[in-house]
């Protein structure tokens, strides 16, 4: 009795297997894995929805010569055309968004400077009231606030004195800028 035949498979990169078609079935119907996982079918990737679309057939061995006569040569024609190609599908599946890498970390990854302190301050002093410092500081969204703030309390008639104040606090209390990092 042969054994049924095994097949590789590959998601994002990384194969698992081998397994026979009855396995990749129980896996298709337990959710482990999905019709986009690429399938290893007679040296070539394929997705799995391609392959259970049409399987595949046992690779037929050469054929055989029989001794005799070589045969007549094939008549010269015109090229043909190469057939056209099916078009390329793209199966999008949702996923996490790859994540940043780390300040410090090894591999040649972009490490942010650190801010300094004296040059929040001084921003909070002067450009507090418009944010200037939290935007300095890596912090868009209190950057953005603190200037619709002006604005909003600019035109009311109150000036920019609200956010002023909470410029002088942030200025003093704050030590890390967006990125979580130390000020120095």
């Amino acid at each position: 009795m042969s054994e049924p035949q095994e097949y590789t498979l590959r998601w994002r990169g990384r194969e698992t297997g081998p397994w026979p078609v009855s396995e990749i079935n129980r896996k298709l119907d337990e959710h482990e894995i999905g019709m986009g996982h690429e399938i290893l079918c007679q040296d070539k990737w394929i997705t799995l929805e391609e392959f259970f679309a049409a399987p595949p057939k046992p690779a037929a061995p050469p054929p055989s010569r029989a001794p005799g006569p070589p045969p007549p040569p094939m008549p010269r024609s015109a090229p043909v055309p190469p057939e056209k190609s099916a078009p390329l599908r793209l199966t999008v599946s949702p996923s996490k968004p790859p994540e940043p890498p780390q300040a410090g970390a090894a591999g040649g990854a972009i490490v942010a400077r650190p801010r300094r302190r004296l040059v929040f301050a001084m921003l909070g002093v002067f450009f507090g009231f418009a944010g200037a410092h939290n935007f300095y500081a890596r912090q868009w969204l209190t950057g953005m606030l603190q200037l619709l703030l002006s604005v909003a309390t600019s035109l009311m008639g109150f000036g920019v004195i609200a956010s002023w104040v909470w410029a002088m606090v942030e200025a003093v209390v704050v030590r890390k800028d967006g990125n979580g990092v130390e000020m120095i």
